[in-house]
């Protein structure tokens, strides 16, 4: 009698994984299932089982490349094969929300079997030149507490507690972390509740899927910093959603930098958190007439808090920088002053506080009430173009900056930092609001802003480095003689600054702005 083959699995259709990962120290970890504001949720016991998964890639990473893992993961006696893109799908969905692709098929062993991508969608995802030089490359091997809470009746979050490793050769990363993956409901509940869990437990968001930690031990990499992403505004949006918008990428850019940050103090993930920070600190007192709230001017004031602490550090960073061929020893006490600064720098960005400060901010943009519970008249602002608005706000900014540099030349260091602060407030929301115009309009602007704003800063730098070498000299004799050089080597560099400002100042004054 002749056996009928096994019925292959139905193709598997792509599923949209919502989730909010935290992470929080290992000692922590075993009170998260037990905490009364979980427990009080579920109308389930939780689950716990061991996860060992193998992710599998080429020698030249070609999967990780193209934005994508195949891992096949073992749970029991059964196994499961899993493609996922590792970034999320759209930037626009929410801010410290990964939103992910990822489809799946029970598989009779633990080795891939690609045959079952065609018909999914995701066949294209793996190149053909690829496929037979797949390899093991990273293991994670980790206990999974899972329970399901329900916070209202419209919504559904597992939640699933990881205790584990990540291993890629002789390299190993400690897995502890929390992952809120939204089932049904909409996506400020995840804030709700990491914020209800964070009261508790110590918690910061997590940037990093395991996959993406997974290959940087493979490779060694530390974490980058990151740039601003682009805006990406529709000349038909909102200004609700412009808003929304332009908050989401703020919170995105200062979580983005917070891993090579924290990991080891790196000078420019410090800055471009900053950098970061001052985006969304303009961005709410820019659309402060329609936002206006005790909440918003307690959000802005931590913001401006964190942006504090951070401050010193970047300080001496710049000079550093300037110092390129100075005195060894003027150059090592500049480090070791640094020292204490970066410490205060990576404390503060780790703090419960901080933590409480993104999900909190999180939880207002994504809850929405600024919108839905405000005035009839603002309602029906926020829900007017963008552009209506953009363009008056953007001519006043205009204005002030023109009229903080009438005066442009060997003005004094106070006037050269007003010019500044106004001309990266208008360069923020200049680029806020680009996307609202044509690409080839708003181009020349703000190709001939940045060398303004950089000799602006240049400026700044520089006299800011005066000041920190002077409190060297002053604290430590030996320091004098090199201190003095390099304030001479400042100097130098600033008068060079001062003398170019004219010229780049008026080729910026007289192009045409983008948006009258």
């Amino acid at each position: 009698m002749t056996t009928a083959p096994p019925t292959p699995p139905p193709p598997a259709a792509a599923a949209r994984e919502v989730e909010l990962k935290l992470q929080l120290d290992p000692r922590d970890l075993p009170r998260v299932a037990a905490l009364p504001v979980l427990r009080s949720l579920c109308d389930e016991p939780p689950r716990t089982r061991r996860l060992r998964t193998v992710y599998h890639d080429t020698p030249d990473l070609r999967l990780a490349s193209a934005g994508v893992a195949l891992r096949v993961r073992q749970s029991g006696e059964g196994h499961i094969q899993a493609l996922k893109t590792m970034a999320g799908e759209s930037t626009d969905d929410s801010a410290g929300v990964a939103v992910r692709r990822e489809w799946e098929w029970p598989l009779p062993g633990d080795r891939p079997d690609l045959s079952l991508l065609e018909g999914s969608g995701a066949g294209g995802m793996i190149p053909d030149e690829a496929r037979a030089r797949l390899r093991p490359l990273f293991v994670t091997d980790f206990m999974r507490t899972v329970l399901v809470v329900r916070p209202d009746s419209g919504t559904v979050i597992e939640v699933a507690i990881d205790d584990g490793a990540i291993t890629a050769g002789d390299r190993t990363e400690r897995i502890s972390e929390v992952e809120l993956e939204l089932k049904a409901g909409r996506v400020v509940r995840l804030f709700e509740l990491a914020l209800a869990l964070q009261r508790f437990v110590p918690m910061r968001i997590g940037t990093e899927n395991k996959a993406e930690v997974g290959y940087r031990l493979v490779t060694g990499r530390k974490p980058r910093p990151v740039l601003p992403e682009p805006t990406a505004l529709s000349p038909v949006a909102t200004m609700a959603e412009a808003f929304r918008h332009v908050v989401r990428q703020g919170i995105r850019h200062t979580l983005a930098n917070e891993p090579c940050a924290l990991a080891d103090g790196d000078p420019e993930g410090l800055h471009q958190i900053r950098v970061a920070l001052r985006r969304l600190r303009i961005a709410l007192k820019l659309f402060h007439p329609v936002t206006q709230s005790a909440e918003t001017a307690e959000l802005r004031a931590e913001i401006g808090w964190l942006s504090d602490r951070l401050a010193p550090a970047r300080g001496w960073d710049a000079l550093s920088a300037l110092l390129d061929g100075a005195d060894a020893g003027l150059v090592g006490a500049v480090a070791a002053a640094r020292q204490g600064p970066l410490e205060d720098a990576v404390a503060a960005l780790g703090s419960a506080r901080a933590s409480r400060l993104v999900l909190a901010l999180g939880t207002w943009l994504e809850d929405g009430g600024w919108h839905a519970r405000a005035a009839a008249e603002t309602r029906a602002l926020l829900d007017r173009p963008m552009k209506d608005s953009a363009g008056p706000w953007l001519t006043a900014l205009h204005a002030k900056a023109r009229r903080a540099g009438k005066t442009v030349g060997p003005s004094s260091a106070k006037d050269a930092e007003k010019l500044r602060r106004r001309l990266r407030r208008l360069g923020y929301a200049a680029d806020f609001f680009r996307g609202l115009y044509p690409p080839a309009a708003a181009r020349p602007f703000l190709d001939a802003l940045h060398p303004v704003l950089a000799t602006l800063d240049a400026l700044h730098d520089a006299d800011t480095g005066q000041h920190l070498l002077a409190s060297l000299a002053d604290g430590e004799p030996a320091l004098r003689k090199p201190a003095s050089a390099a304030a001479r080597h400042l100097d130098r560099l600033a008068d060079t600054h001062r003398k170019a400002l004219p010229d780049v100042w008026r080729a910026w004054r007289d192009t045409p702005v983008f948006w009258g």
